[in-house]
Parts: C-alpha cells; sequence; structure tokens
C-alpha cells in the first residue's frame, strides 16, 4: 500500500494528452509502493499550483513552461507541453519529496491514495466536523482504503518526511472513530477511482472503535477485518449485505485463525447483538457459530442459497425469522428447529406444503406468498395453530381457486373473524360466507352447526358478533358465486 515511508521512491511521469470539452488534460501518472494512479489536470491547474509553490514554498517563478495563447491546440505544441510539463513536475517531486506541501499532494491526489496523507485529509476533515456529525448520530461510512490507513498507522509512526500541523494531527482521527456508533464499511471489488488499489484485497482492524453499536457492511469482505476489538462487546445490530458469505462464521468469526465456535469462550461471544441482517449473501448454512450471538431476537437470512434450517434452536430469544428468496422446497417440523418463532416469512421459496410448520405454537405471523402452494387443504396444517393472526399466501396457485379467501378462513373455525389473510381483515360477507361453509361441514360430519363468528374488529369495539344470518338465503348466494 501507497505510503510515503523513507523507502518508498516516487515515480511521476507524463505520458500522454486527452482531449477534454475543448481543453487539453495532461494525464499524471504515479507510483508509490507499488501502488499506481493517475490524474488529469489542464495546464492552468499546473499553473495555478506554481503560483502557490512560488509564494509559499520559495520555487523558482520561471520553472513553469510558459503559458501560450496562440496556437496551444497544434499537436506538436502540446507535445512539447507535455514533454516540458512532465521534466517541470518531476523537478518539483525531487525537490519536494521529503517535505511534501499540501497544495502539491491534493494536486497529484495524494489525499485519495496514499497513506499519510489520507489520514491528514482525514483528520482535517474530523476536526472541522468531527462533534456535528456524532452530535447528529447519522450513519458515518469508511471504506477499507480508510480503515487500512488507520490500522497502519496505529503499528507505525508517522513519517519523519511528513509536515504535521494541529488540525491534521491523527489523534483527531483516533477521537472521532472511538465515538462512532454507527459504523458502515463501503467495500468494493472494483479499483479504486484511478488507481490499481481492490480495496476489498485491503486489511484492517476495529481497535480503536469502542462505541459501535450498529455495524454495517456493504459490499465489503468481512475476512479482511484482522481484529474487531471492542465491537463484540459492543454492538447491538449487524447488518452484512452483499459481501459474499457463505456461511455465518463468515463474519462472527471473521477476526479468528480457525473458523470454529468456541463456545464457551467470552472473547468470540456477542452478547449484545439483537438483530442480525445477512441478507443479499451466498449463505448455504447456518453453522454453529451462531451459538456466539445467544441474545439473537431478530434474524434476517432472506435472499441466500438456503435449503435447510440448522442451530437456530441455539438462539431461545430468536421471535423474528426471514428466510423469504432462499432455497426452501420441504419443510420438515419445524418446531424442532426454530424454537418459539412468532414472525416467519417464507415467501419467494418453492414450498408446496405447510405440514412442517403445524406444531410451530407461537407463530403469530406468517408469510409463504409466491410459493408453488396447490391445495387449499395445506392450510389446514396451520388452522389450528392457537396465536395465528395474519396469513400472507398471495402468488401461489392456491390463491386462483375460486372462493378463494372464504374457503382459507372457514378452516379457522370460530378464529376466521381473527386472521388477517394477505394484509386484508375478512369482511362481515366474507364471514356469513364462512359460517355457510362451516355449517355445510358440521352437516357432513353429522355435528349441530355453530353459526356464530366474531366479525372483524370495528373502530370503537374490542369485539362483537354479527346476527345469525339467514341460511337458506347465504347458501343460495353462495352457490350462486360458485
Amino acid at each position: 500500500m501507497a505510503s510515503l515511508s523513507p523507502e518508498h521512491n516516487v515515480e511521476i511521469c507524463i505520458p500522454s494528452t486527452q482531449p477534454s470539452d475543448g481543453v487539453t488534460l495532461y494525464v499524471i501518472s504515479l507510483c508509490v509502493g507499488g501502488i499506481r494512479w493517475s490524474v488529469k489536470q489542464r495546464y492552468n491547474a499546473f499553473a495555478e499550483l506554481h503560483e502557490k509553490l512560488v509564494s509559499n514554498h520559495g520555487v523558482a517563478k520561471d520553472l513553469l513552461p510558459p503559458k501560450k495563447i496562440i496556437g496551444n491546440k497544434d499537436p506538436s505544441f502540446i507535445e512539447k507541453r507535455r514533454s516540458d510539463l512532465e521534466l517541470y513536475i518531476q523537478t518539483i517531486m525531487d525537490f519536494m519529496h521529503h517535505t511534501l506541501p499540501r497544495e502539491l499532494a491534493e494536486f497529484l491526489d495524494f489525499h485519495h491514495y496514499e497513506l499519510t496523507h489520507l489520514l491528514q485529509s482525514m483528520a482535517r476533515q474530523f476536526f472541522k466536523e468531527g462533534d456535528h456529525v456524532l452530535s447528529e448520530g447519522h450513519p458515518v461510512v469508511f471504506t477499507p482504503l480508510q480503515l487500512h490507513a488507520l490500522s497502519y498507522r496505529l503499528k507505525n509512526p508517522l513519517p519523519t518526511n511528513v509536515a504535521t500541523a494541529n488540525e491534521t494531527d491523527f489523534s483527531h482521527v483516533v477521537d472521532f472513530v472511538s465515538q462512532v456508533k454507527h459504523l458502515v464499511i463501503k467495500g468494493s471489488n472494483q479499483p479504486f477511482r484511478a488507481s490499481n488499489i481492490i480495496q476489498n484485497n485491503l486489511t484492517f482492524t476495529l481497535n480503536t472503535f469502542k462505541n459501535v453499536e450498529t455495524l454495517t457492511l456493504t459490499e465489503a469482505n468481512a475476512s479482511s477485518i484482522g481484529h474487531l476489538g471492542a465491537v463484540r462487546r459492543t454492538t447491538r445490530t449487524l447488518q452484512v449485505n452483499q459481501s459474499g458469505m457463505t456461511q455465518t462464521s463468515d463474519i462472527l468469526l471473521c477476526d479468528s485463525v480457525y473458523r470454529e465456535t468456541v463456545e464457551g469462550s467470552d472473547p468470540h461471544k456477542w452478547l449484545m447483538l439483537i438483530d442480525v441482517d445477512i441478507s443479499c449473501n451466498q449463505i448455504k448454512k447456518i453453522d454453529d457459530s451462531i451459538a456466539l450471538a445467544p441474545n439473537i431476537e431478530k434474524l434476517n437470512l432472506s435472499c441466500n442459497k438456503l435449503s435447510s434450517v440448522e442451530s437456530l434452536t441455539k438462539l431461545p430469544h430468536l421471535v423474528s425469522l426471514n428466510l423469504s428468496n432462499n432455497m426452501f422446497s420441504i419443510l420438515e417440523s419445524m418446531h424442532t428447529k426454530l424454537g418459539n418463532v412468532v414472525d416467519l416469512d417464507l415467501s419467494q421459496n418453492s414450498l408446496t406444503s405447510l405440514q412442517g410448520l403445524s406444531k410451530l405454537y407461537s407463530l403469530a405471523s406468517l408469510n409463504v406468498s409466491t410459493n408453488n402452494i396447490c391445495e387449499i387443504a395445506e392450510v389446514s396444517h396451520i388452522s389450528a395453530l392457537p396465536c395465528l393472526e395474519i396469513l400472507i399466501i398471495t402468488g401461489n396457485p392456491v390463491a386462483t381457486v375460486v372462493d378463494y379467501r372464504t374457503k382459507v378462513l372457514e378452516l379457522f373455525g370460530q378464529r376466521a373473524a381473527e386472521v388477517c389473510l394477505d394484509n386484508e381483515r375478512p369482511t362481515q360477507r366474507e364471514l356469513e360466507f364462512v359460517a355457510v361453509l362451516q355449517a355445510i361441514r358440521a352437516s357432513r360430519e353429522g355435528r349441530l352447526p355453530t353459526l356464530s363468528i366474531s366479525s372483524p374488529l370495528p373502530a370503537t369495539a374490542s369485539t362483537i358478533t354479527f346476527d345469525r344470518p339467514d341460511v337458506a338465503t347465504a347458501v343460495s348466494e353462495y352457490s350462486v358465486s360458485k
């Protein structure tokens, strides 16, 4: 990684030019410690830089090639100017390499790519805006490059050839990051700006982050984290999205040499963690590392490659689970795998049956929309669940059946009015038809019909019962509707 350490030389040249909007841009190519990048500047930018260097740093005034107004578009002139500007910038760098001033560093984009000047730019920003950013409480976004620079600086002293001012003191960075509560790490597998830096290949530690409550990784490589520091002990909400994870240990044990759960080992536990979103990855397995976060209440595993559920019984506090958009086709004895889940989302899978959910007695909300459920009878497997009040089943073939809603609600018996089906409460007319269906079913089974069903909740009362419908009229209406 680029660093202005004494052992790193700066290679600089202007190999080419590029026309842009009627002006000529000179392409400056740099290399520091194996890191290469390019900067495009017009002649006027060179002139402005030169004025500052002459005024503030004693550079000879006649060192810059003179300006020419007539004929400055001629190819031979542009080539000569390119050669002269290359000699100019090389001379300046030879003269100022050991005390690279801010004006020159920013002209050459050192503050984007080179670690020391990148940190000075961060220090300057936090010195001016840090208190305001922290008081607002908004998420603070860092790139792997910035975190790599921070980690590098903690292990190495400031190079002696770099001048510092009060506003660029490294302590501003340390003080700021130690107070960040919502840390966002935004990674990338693409070259950074105009360089050969791939940010997700850079390693870093989070040792200086002492108060993180929400940790978010987006398109970042969790395996690049060398040490989590205090983050494990303070984080309550964890989000890792589009990061290519294949198993839960990729983040929960990201800084462990051996990705194996050491169940009794406190240093690896996430005891404050209650909300985990690791959606949009490549997770195929929920491994035993999930036990390191025993207090999770909400877990989002949507948009992964799961086809079975394992290890979640190790989360005794789990109440909300999102398994949508995975690869589930069969559910077997889910009550032995999910514990006391209250809210379950299994939408956008390939399910054909709900039988495996029949003993999830704590379930209050179930979303199985957009699956392959074809038979109304499948709902009977969950209709006896005592707490189930919200059922979303739209998007399945079964939803195209005539009078689908009333037939589904009828399976819930006297609780039909309590069920919100596909985000809609049953209407009184639907409940009348449900009562008729129940009467017909009771007649077939040789039982006395019970036609008293609670109606949907009105705005001013908790529960009411409507008058017993005229069965003959209702049956007639129901036959016509069929």
